[in-house]
């Protein structure tokens, strides 16, 4: 009975494993990958002639992130940038591939986290901020800032007590982008003619993050058994 108790709270030692460092910490991470942008619709004041679609080749989305962790929430400041090149752009009449489209974001998250901490975690959660973006077109060339939103989802896996890899999707939203012409190609009036449009895109992003909290220390040893009876 004696060897049976030892050889019980030795293997329940060796299977307790110690926390990683990712609750109650400050945590900094980057992240990098491929985007696609949805269709743009260049909507230009009083000529419905010089309207235009632009379709865009697979572009390109990095970010830093710095952030705290409470244990199944986190929440996170972000600096992010995107840009693709057109593939083309359909005029009235004419197609060009000429243009490219770019943005600057300032967003903070909110994230939901479920899954052990020493392993496979999944995490939910989107963002609200600014963003600057620039639209570069036959007609238009030209910048605006204004409220931004994104969707997030992902998963992330220790590589060791501080360092965690992760895999990550993005919904980006920009909505009522106010331009104005640069040219008047197309009967797009005179330059400053005001243009409306909206900025959505898709990204898969891959990324590192490093947890500035320390490893749980391990559970005490157990009680050593009772001396056998006289």
């Amino acid at each position: 009975m004696r060897k049976l108790a030892l050889a019980a709270a030795l293997a329940t030692t060796a299977m307790a494993s110690p926390a990683l460092a990712r609750d109650d910490a400050w945590y900094i991470g980057a992240h990098g990958g491929a985007m696609m942008v949805e269709d743009i619709d260049i909507d230009v004041l009083g000529s419905t002639a010089a309207d235009a679609k632009a379709d865009y080749n697979t572009g390109f989305d990095v970010d830093g992130v710095i952030g705290y962790d409470f244990g199944m929430f986190r929440l996170e400041g972000e600096v992010g940038f995107r840009r693709a090149w057109t593939d083309h752009v359909d005029y009235v009449g004419y197609t060009s591939t000429r243009g490219n489209v770019r943005s600057l974001s300032f967003m903070m998250n909110g994230l939901l986290d479920f899954g052990p901490d020493d392993g496979i975690q999944g995490f939910v959660g989107g963002g609200a901020g600014a963003a600057r973006t620039h639209l570069y077109s036959l007609t238009t060339d030209d910048s605006d800032t204004g409220f931004a939103w994104q969707a997030l989802a992902g998963v992330r896996f220790p590589l060791g007590d501080k360092l965690d890899a992760e895999l990550k999707y993005r919904f980006f939203n920009q909505n009522n982008i106010d331009l104005v012409t640069s040219n008047a190609f197309g009967g797009a009036g005179a330059p400053g003619t005001a243009v409306d449009t909206d900025v959505r895109t898709h990204s898969l992003l891959v990324g590192l993050v490093y947890n500035f909290g320390e490893k749980a220390p391990p559970p005490p040893p157990p009680p050593p058994p009772p001396p056998p009876p006289p």
